[in-house]
């Protein structure tokens, strides 16, 4: 696969994480098309400090207005896709329906059905409750760049 690829390229100490565009999303499984870029990061780093896995993470571009000013468009995160549920609460990328936005999640204690608030940052858009099961939650974002 492209991390295989990545990583033989990968200097010594170093794990390549692509960038991605997901293509689908299917219940709890997502198809993901590399978009040609590939970041680099200490093999330490991810594990102590993102406390990751490398195949677990995928680099995504921010696009819209909802997150700002947290994640503005054109910003790069990290998603480390085996972290799906918010607690602790956190940014997450989940898949709506249409296509990926960042939101914030956090789960609502004692709901039944369990039951997660999907907020945006900007006061422009409004927040809303969704079953846990109804969400297709891509990952935590982990990490953030962005050019200044």
């Amino acid at each position: 696969g492209l991390s295989d690829a990545g990583a033989e390229a990968s200097p010594p100490g170093f794990i390549a994480i692509p960038e991605v565009r997901v293509a689908s999303v299917r219940g709890s499984v997502s198809q993901y098309e590399p978009k040609g870029d590939v970041w680099y990061f200490s093999n330490d780093w991810i594990r102590h400090s993102l406390a990751a896995r490398p195949e677990d993470l995928k680099v995504v571009a921010i696009e819209g207005d909802s997150m700002e000013p947290s994640l503005l468009t054109g910003d790069r995160v990290i998603i480390d896709v085996s972290r799906r549920t918010p607690t602790p609460p956190g940014m997450f990328v989940l898949h709506d329906g249409v296509g990926l936005v960042a939101k914030q999640l956090e789960f609502i204690p004692n709901s039944e059905p369990p039951t997660i608030l999907v907020r945006a940052v900007n006061p422009a858009y409004q927040a809303y409750e969704r079953a846990m099961e109804d969400l297709n939650v891509i990952g935590r974002i982990v990490w953030l760049s962005r050019r200044l």
